[in-house]
């Protein structure tokens, strides 16, 4: 496909053979007028406040830098280019963060010519695009993260008065045995209740479900007023 004539480019890469080797064959491509090349990010700013490019085929990694902190600052310019990242990653933590830091795509460095250009004019009409080898992996992740935010939304409303009990001895910094005792219940007791609040929060370690338990506002027995205690001794578990 043949884009918009007169597109300029900036392709931000510190591999140098790599970027020279990619720059020639973008400028002969047809539509596209202009290929600067940055190996760093300070070059990259004054390129981008002189050259004023279309758009920035930005790496990741670049030399102890990354590319994620030139997204953020382009995003508080007036008429920022279009960015699409070009990457050897596939991570989709690393792609969605992109993507929501203001990347208009994200393609690997082993993208065929054909379809590199291809995306370029697609993210200059306006669109968002994800190199095919990445999207299932983000579709997954962004799934995951829905499914998760679910769980989690009602994660307290779900626990029992003594799996809370249990929660907070823990967030407490209690071990088993002393939320054993503060409780009046058996060891044998508090340990299934975390294993049915590791199931319930999707935790996979006491230390994350602590962790967990406190970004969503469980407080310990001593940041509370009065007593965690909802049975006393000789009640049911």
């Amino acid at each position: 496909m043949t884009g918009p004539a007169g597109v300029s480019v900036l392709l931000v890469d510190d591999h140098r053979v790599f970027a020279e080797a990619l720059a020639n064959l973008l400028a002969a491509e047809t539509g596209i007028s202009k290929v600067a090349v940055a190996s760093n990010l300070d070059t990259a700013r004054t390129q981008i406040a002189t050259g004023h490019p279309d758009l920035v085929l930005l790496d990741l990694s670049l030399a102890g830098e990354s590319g994620t902190d030139l997204l953020a600052e382009l995003a508080e310019a007036p008429a920022p280019p279009a960015v699409v990242m070009l990457s050897g990653s596939t991570d989709p933590r690393s792609i969605v963060q992109a993507l929501e830091a203001g990347a208009r795509g994200w393609l690997t460095k082993t993208t065929r010519l054909s379809t590199l250009v291809e995306a370029l004019w697609q993210v200059l009409d306006g669109n968002l695009y994800l190199s095919p080898a990445t999207l299932q992996p983000v579709l997954r992740h962004l799934m995951d993260d829905v499914r998760r935010q679910r769980a989690a939304s009602g994660f307290v409303d779900q626990l029992t008065h003594r799996e809370l009990d249990v929660l907070r001895c823990l967030v407490s910094g209690m071990t088993r045995a002393e939320a054993a005792t503060y409780l009046f219940v058996s060891t044998n007791t508090v340990r299934t209740h975390i294993q049915s609040l590791l199931r319930r929060s999707e935790q996979h370690s006491t230390l994350a479900l602590v962790a967990f338990a406190r970004s969503h506002g469980v407080t310990g027995i001593d940041e509370t007023e009065g007593s965690v205690i909802t049975a006393g001794p000789g009640s049911s578990s």
